[in-house]
């Protein structure tokens, strides 16, 4: 155990490396965020109009909401795909020993736009479909909304699973949702220890980054306080800063280390600036099987 943990920091270095020869890696999540923030905002005026006559028409109201909820799922899911099959594009030029510029990689994406919105209807699909169980579970109440909410969560968390290699599907073979979902599942089949591993290890140290940040928060306020509005203002910002960062960091190591075992799963091949000690043994105990 305490092998694959050192495992996971190594790999955790190595994406590092990766984000540091393409910097232009971290626009692509602060664009996700940003888009992301805007369409909500252009969504909560036709959510607030979905209210008016709630009482008069709770049919309708319902109905609307759904489809408010679809549709704020469809717009979620094509963001964060779109910017994702970036990421993923440029970790899979440099595992080639390239290096994709920001507007080569886009312009990539937008060449896979339609399987791009094909996944992102799939994505809001589930999700709304997860979202009408949690609402039953509501309406139960007691042990029946207990075991329902579990198994909604364990349903969720097994579909986050079997979908972790459906970006790099779709940019290195071109699939559309169903076979790119196949694909994905095979992948991780062959992956899945070494991607627990990694879920665990990154939440864990994603847990002590933002444990730090509190704690430094909480110190930065304290003495920002002697300082005035101002200081309190701009210690503020430096944490929000701090905990973009954090964020940024863990989604984009996520991304390039499922790319990376993509590769190593599909070809049999060590991506460049990886090393056969740390991809190696990732599949040692399946092959043993």
């Amino acid at each position: 155990m305490a092998g694959e943990f050192k495992r996971s920091w190594n790999l955790t270095k190595l994406t590092l490396e990766v984000i540091r020869q393409d910097k232009e890696l971290i626009a692509f999540p602060i664009l996700a965020g940003v888009f992301s923030l805007l369409f909500i905002l252009a969504m909560i005026f036709p959510m607030l109009l979905s209210f008016v006559g709630q009482d008069r028409m709770p049919l309708f109201f319902g109905m609307t909401s759904f489809v408010l909820i679809f549709i704020i799922y469809l717009g979620l899911a094509f963001i964060a795909t779109f910017f994702n099959v970036c990421v993923v594009y440029t970790a899979k030029k440099r595992f080639e020993g390239g290096n994709a510029t920001f507007s080569e990689t886009i312009k990539f994406a937008f060449t896979k736009i339609h399987l791009i919105f094909y996944w992102s209807i799939v994505s809001a699909v589930v999700g709304l479909i997860l979202r009408i169980i949690n609402n039953i579970a509501e309406r139960m109440g007691g042990i029946g909304e207990l075991i329902i909410r579990i198994v909604n969560s364990l349903l969720g968390a097994a579909w986050s699973m079997i979908t972790i290699f459906v970006v790099p599907g779709m940019v290195y073979h071109g699939y559309g949702p169903i076979d790119a979902i196949k694909n994905s599942a095979k992948s991780f089949k062959k992956t899945w220890g070494e991607n627990l591993i990694r879920m665990f290890g990154f939440g864990v140290m994603e847990m002590i980054f933002f444990v730090l940040g509190v704690i430094i928060g909480i110190m930065l306020l304290f003495t920002s306080a002697v300082f005035g509005p101002i200081a309190i203002i701009m210690s503020v910002l430096l944490v929000v800063v701090y905990f973009v960062a954090v964020g940024v960091f863990f989604a984009l190591a996520n991304n390039i280390y499922s790319t990376a075992l993509y590769v190593y799963a599909e070809k049999g091949k060590i991506p460049k600036g990886f090393t056969d000690e740390v991809m190696g043994k990732a599949f040692v105990k399946h092959e043993k099987r």
